[in-house]
């Protein structure tokens, strides 16, 4: 693609819309003031929340009447479960504390009296209090996460959402022409010439193309062919008709050396007959009769 020019470069700022020292040091010193009020804040509502003993051991910890263990170790939502920034909100929305207990185990029955698995201890003033925080406790564990863990497959079925184009070559090597070395050219250079001028991704790829599929660990059985992508289908477009056109001057030379390599052949094949033909009478005329009459008068 062709690189940027200097008239589409933004001129200078204007005198009116370049930054002065003197804005800059009162954008700072507002930025400042702003920080500071809102550290303030939250310095005050900590110092409420503890004042009030609503902040303990755990997330608003305080032994109230009521109480209630949820196990979560075996739960998938687990990790959002423990956060403490899960925790608050629970407390901030229903008014009970909420702590972590015992040891997360992969095997639960690695697990001990005094090392319990993974739970919640939920405590409140009131049953009404418990149950509010017992049911946004089970809403949090209803959350589907999704994965947990991306895939690297997930990763290439999303890249192959993007447009794409399979154009087939159709041509098979032959002596001194070399069918995929042709189509990307000299180091690679048609290929890439292509991918500067439309951004796009263009690839060979099939048998005899070298190109190794990460999923299979080997070339795909598919006959040569360029495989064009893009996040725009207008890229893919544009790469397409380029591909075409070398692909029509790579098949031009393709006919023109198979011409010339069939031409060779007829040849050979004329010289090795002409060969046989002359090896034959000159193994004829060894063992002529004459000659074998001739011979033993010989003195």
């Amino acid at each position: 693609m062709s690189s940027k020019r200097k008239w589409d470069q933004p001129g200078p700022l204007s005198d009116e819309s370049a930054p002065t020292p003197a804005k800059t040091e009162e954008k700072e010193s507002r930025s400042a003031s702003d920080a500071a009020a809102a550290a303030a804040a939250i310095a005050a509502k900590i110092a409420a929340q503890f004042a009030s003993g609503a902040i303990g051991p755990g997330i608003g910890d305080h032994e109230g009447d009521f109480t209630r263990d949820i196990d979560i170790n075996d739960v998938r939502n687990r990790y959002m479960l423990t956060k403490g920034s899960t925790q608050t909100e629970i407390h901030e929305e229903t008014g009970a504390s909420v702590s972590t207990k015992g040891v997360w185990y992969p095997d639960r029955s690695k697990a001990t009296e005094k090392d319990p698995p993974l739970y919640l201890h939920i405590a409140a003033k009131t049953p009404e209090i418990l149950q509010k925080a017992i049911d946004k406790v089970n809403e949090l564990i209803a959350i589907d996460l999704g994965s947990l863990v991306e895939d690297k497959k997930d990763r290439l079925r999303e890249k192959r959402k993007w447009p794409e184009e399979k154009l087939p070559v159709g041509l098979e090597s032959i002596r001194n022409f070399n069918v995929r070395a042709k189509v990307v050219g000299p180091s690679g250079s048609f290929v890439k010439y292509i991918q500067q001028e439309t951004g796009t991704r263009v690839q060979i790829k099939g048998i005899g193309s070298g190109f190794i599929d990460q999923e299979t660990g080997r070339e795909s059985d598919e006959p040569l062919y360029i495989h064009i992508t893009s996040p725009e289908e207008g890229q893919v477009a544009r790469a397409k008709v380029l591909t075409e056109d070398l692909l029509l001057v790579v098949r031009s030379e393709h006919a023109k050396m198979a011409a010339i390599v069939h031409q060779q052949q007829m040849e050979l094949h004329q010289a090795q007959a002409q060969y046989a033909a002359y090896s034959a009478m000159a193994v004829g005329f060894s063992f002529s009769p004459v000659f074998t009459l001739v011979f033993p008068l010989l003195p």
